[in-house]
């Protein structure tokens, strides 16, 4: 899964945003903030999944959307 990320520094710490889903997370360093973001999206979408009902039919959209997307380096 691929969202749209973004990263700015906030006093002594880097936070980084999806935003998509408005969740965020920080860390002292970009790398940092980056993976603290990937295990609390992991958790968000895992609670997402546990309160879906379950007769519910839940399915994945693959869209792409690099090319509207401008940024100065990848964020890996």
């Amino acid at each position: 899964m691929k969202t749209i990320i973004q990263i700015y520094r906030e006093d002594k710490y880097f936070v980084a945003v999806d935003l998509i889903t408005n969740v965020a997370d920080q860390g002292l360093t970009e790398e940092e903030a980056v993976a603290n973001l990937k295990k609390g999206l992991e958790e968000h979408y895992q609670i997402l999944m546990e309160l879906a009902p379950k007769d519910w039919k839940v399915s994945f959209l693959d869209i792409e959307v690099e090319k509207y997307v401008q940024t100065s380096r990848p964020v890996s």
